[in-house]
């Protein structure tokens, strides 16, 4: 006879309390996070990634277009790009804002809806479909957090920025690329991927924001929208360290207490309001290291990537291919543009599943989290 058999079950209980725990424990690490993430991927690669290509990469993939468009009509109707470059510029940036206002909502909800799913369905509907309808169904609350988070970070940038520009390190600081000098190509891959790694407000804020530098770093005296223009001091005031420190606190705070606000909208019934915003800060805040330092892993590696995929390469496309085209049919400088609409297509593609990645996991981070924490979602399962 087993010896467990003649045991009382009181001495199992303690081991098996133990195991379920480390798995508990097991499940809320960056690893099982990431491989669940992985996961979504590899269980729906096909509605992942047309989601991500229609939705959030689509407004990048027609503004490039536009703007290719606009300067190639200038082209053959005047010979000349430079009277239409802002313009095309100013009108890419707002087809991209019009367009990203509602189709990175609605692709963030989706692929969001798409993650925290357990099991099969019994609907039957196809995955792609369902999650438009569920998102459409939540459209309020998605649409009120996108706002929410949206002005927020744009409010931390905006004084980041200002800090920045008098360090001489901000994206407005920079204009084009000397061609032949690899010190610069450097230094404006440098100050390209810095201007990644801060959190992004979402359209229509990040093209706001991408329309004011451009203009800040065309511009020379005066000033424009309150930024100060002067390129001649290098004095850093007191008073814009201070404000941009705070604007970093600012974006820290934000980003990590409201990054499962998509996952806790889908968590939390239609009728319970505002309950998905107090949902949403309950669990990062129980778990606030965890949730700051994992996303910071998972966005420090997507950089990596998109610098060398999205900035250095076009730049060293522009330099050593455009350029030397450009050279041998002796053209003027309208070739860097027509070239920059056509890798714009293929950067918002890219950008566009690297922005799915962040959102899949932030969405299976909510499921590894919020188990493990008394808030609004697990009182509304417990009344259940």
């Amino acid at each position: 006879m087993d010896i467990r058999d003649a045991l009382p079950s009181i001495y199992f209980r303690p081991w098996m309390t133990a195991g379920s725990a480390s798995g508990a424990r097991r499940e809320r690490t960056f690893s099982h996070v990431l491989q669940a993430t992985i996961g979504v991927f590899a269980q729906h690669p096909l509605p992942v990634v047309m989601c991500a290509c229609i939705c959030l990469a689509g407004a990048g993939i027609i503004g490039s277009l536009v703007y290719g468009a606009m300067i190639g009509e200038a082209v053959i109707r005047t010979g000349s790009h430079t009277t239409t470059t802002v313009r095309a510029y100013n009108t890419q940036m707002l087809v991209q804002a019009l367009i990203g206002a509602f189709t990175v909502t609605l692709g963030r909800g989706a692929l969001t809806w798409m993650a925290v799913q357990e099991g099969p369905r019994s609907d039957g509907a196809p995955l792609l479909r369902a999650a438009m309808q569920a998102t459409l169904r939540a459209w309020c609350p998605l649409l009120l957090s996108t706002v929410l988070y949206g002005v927020l970070i744009t409010i931390g940038l905006l004084g980041l920025s200002a800090m920045l520009r008098e360090l001489r390190l901000d994206v407005s600081n920079t204009r084009s690329i000397r061609t032949g000098d690899f010190n610069n190509i450097l230094h404006w891959t440098l100050i390209r991927t810095l201007g990644m790694l801060p959190p992004d407000p979402g359209s229509p804020f990040s093209d706001w924001l991408a329309l004011v530098r451009y203009n800040l770093s065309r511009s020379f005296v005066g000033s424009y929208l309150g930024f100060d223009l002067s390129t001649v001091s290098h004095t850093v005031r007191p008073g814009t360290v201070a404000g941009g420190l705070g604007s970093i606190a600012l974006l820290i705070m934000v980003d990590t207490l409201l990054c499962l606000r998509t996952a806790a909208i889908f968590a939390m019934p239609a009728s319970a309001g505002m309950a998905w915003l107090r949902e949403a800060t309950c669990v990062s805040r129980a778990h606030f290291v965890h949730v700051l330092a994992w996303r910071w892993l998972l966005r420090c590696a997507c950089v990596a990537f998109a610098a060398a995929a999205l900035v250095l390469m076009p730049a060293l496309h522009q330099v050593h291919v455009v350029n030397t085209v450009r050279q041998m049919l002796g053209t003027g400088y309208w070739p860097f543009h027509i070239a920059q609409s056509v890798n714009g297509v293929g950067i918002a593609l890219i950008n566009g599943v690297i922005i799915a990645v962040g959102v899949i996991f932030e969405a299976r981070l909510y499921k590894a989290l919020a188990g493990s924490v008394e808030s609004p979602a697990s009182r509304i399962t417990s009344a259940a």
